[in-house]
């Protein structure tokens, strides 16, 4: 197969995916703006937006997946896809393309909004933007995680157990990093502290979803072509 009919079948799946998910990114992406406006009230109602970002952030990740991935199967999608001249690699950087660039667009809109809250509301201190940072990036790794095993593993409930365990490993990595002292102790800070430890995490975090996606293509490159 030319590399030319390689880039044309991975375009056309990455614009399936576009034309059939826009509206759904849209509308949640929305929701996590409301959800951001919700930090800048010095009240109940900052641990509601904080809530329902994180719980956004989340799902936004959670139905690309399976309207672009697991649901394919379901809906006979996926055999049509096997029957064009295409290979599994095609078929991984298509989806991997499409998911990683729309989530990590809305995330990042997230990100920016949320950091833009935490330094311009008087109530939250500055200290809080490597937590907020170390954590918002914690929920990206998580997506990626849950993407590669709906990709490798081509099951539905294999997703959903993944998804289960990446949703309570996000709560406890939450209070994970707050026992951390190196975090802890300048999160009531005026100022954002970049020190040691938080750079580490950060890296170690990068590093982790660099490393999943590596995995992906191993694994995916080790099945046969479609045809």
């Amino acid at each position: 197969m030319s590399t030319l009919k390689h880039s044309s079948m991975i375009k056309a799946i990455v614009y399936k995916d576009w034309y059939f998910n826009k509206k759904l990114l849209l509308l949640f992406s929305l929701f996590g703006f409301i959800s951001v406006y919700l930090l800048s009230f010095n009240s109940f109602v900052f641990y509601l937006g904080l809530v329902l970002l994180i719980s956004i952030v989340i799902i936004i990740g959670a139905l690309l997946i399976f309207s672009t991935v697991v649901n394919e199967r379901k809906k006979q999608t996926l055999p049509f896809l096997m029957s064009m001249p295409m290979t599994y690699m095609d078929y991984t950087k298509a989806k991997l393309i499409f998911n990683l660039s729309a989530y990590f667009t809305a995330w990042l809109l997230l990100l920016v909004a949320t950091l833009a809250v935490v330094f311009y509301s008087e109530h939250l201190p500055n200290g809080l933007i490597p937590y907020a940072v170390i954590l918002l990036i914690e929920i990206l790794v998580a997506f990626i995680l849950v993407l590669a095993t709906a990709l490798v593993s081509e099951s539905e409930v294999g997703t959903i157990v993944v998804v289960s365990i990446t949703n309570i490993g996000v709560s406890l990595f939450m209070f994970f990093i707050v026992s951390i002292q190196g975090i802890a102790k300048h999160m009531e800070g005026p100022v954002a502290v970049w020190n040691s430890t938080a750079i580490s995490i950060i890296s170690i975090e990068i590093f982790i979803a660099l490393l999943i996606i590596a995995m992906t293509f191993y694994l995916q490159s080790r099945k046969k072509d479609f045809l």
